[in-house]
């Protein structure tokens, strides 16, 4: 679904956005909005021209970071502006996660030209989303070696998709679930903190937590994780309830 609001950003962005996309979040009460980002066109007037304030942490940042960056809190004004409230700046807490204005709740995603938040209004929820370029090569590598185990690498054998989408999705969906988890968690866990359960489905996946997270994370915990594809990225996104 595409809105006025999103065709001015379209024209405002000069050419560094396209296909300024909503879609289904599958979760009540959540917007979901995508889009396409070109590293090329940027330029740092662009904070100008579409209103994102620029943050601190982009004093020493080299232009590819300040460009993600500008995509990413780009995507939460354009959900803002699906769930009809104020379009209000986007901070950093300390842990460098998005610090989100009062009475919302979201996560931003990022990945090699592909942008997205995910964002409520739902007070006893939080959420997770991410994106990620569909892996080869080296970065493939790094996927199978470092974050799958053995059994999860043979999961991603199978499925409906071919195994290095697979093995994109799982990782992906670790990072999603990572970020939905943390506020509650309050520290970092590693990718074999959860593990995949099995081959992934056309449009969702489940992964299960391998050790206590905390007294309501316990091991064993299972999350229904949602997921896209576009010929070159995949993402994943999730919300759990808050304890």
């Amino acid at each position: 679904m595409t809105t006025p609001f999103f065709s001015d950003l379209h024209a405002r962005a000069h050419g560094f956005l396209s296909d300024i996309t909503q879609v289904d979040s599958l979760i009540p009460g959540a917007v979901l909005v995508s889009a396409s980002y070109d590293e090329a066109a940027f330029s740092d007037d662009l904070f100008d021209r579409l209103d994102i304030p620029q943050s601190p942490i982009l004093t020493r940042a080299v232009p590819r970071r300040r460009a993600e960056f500008l995509a990413g809190r780009t995507m939460a004004q354009a959900a803002m502006a699906s769930l009809g409230v104020p379009l209000l700046p986007v901070e950093n807490a300390p842990s460098r996660a998005p610090l989100w204005p009062k009475g919302l709740y979201g996560s931003i995603s990022h990945a090699r030209g592909r942008c997205a938040c995910l964002l409520s209004q739902d007070t006893g929820r939080s959420f997770g989303i991410d994106t990620e370029a569909i892996a080869e090569g080296r970065s493939l590598n790094a996927i199978l070696t470092q974050t799958l185990s053995k059994t999860e690498r043979v999961l991603v054998s199978n499925g409906p998709y071919p195994a290095n989408t697979n093995a994109t999705l799982t990782f992906s969906a670790k990072e999603a679930l990572f970020k939905a988890l943390y506020p509650q968690v309050g520290h970092h866990f590693g990718f074999d903190a959860a593990t995949l359960t099995e081959p992934p489905h056309k449009d969702s996946l489940t992964l299960s937590l391998t050790t206590n997270l905390t007294d309501t994370l316990p091991k064993g915990s299972r999350f229904d994780i949602h997921l896209t594809l576009t010929p070159t990225h995949v993402s994943t996104w999730l919300s759990v309830p808050k304890p």
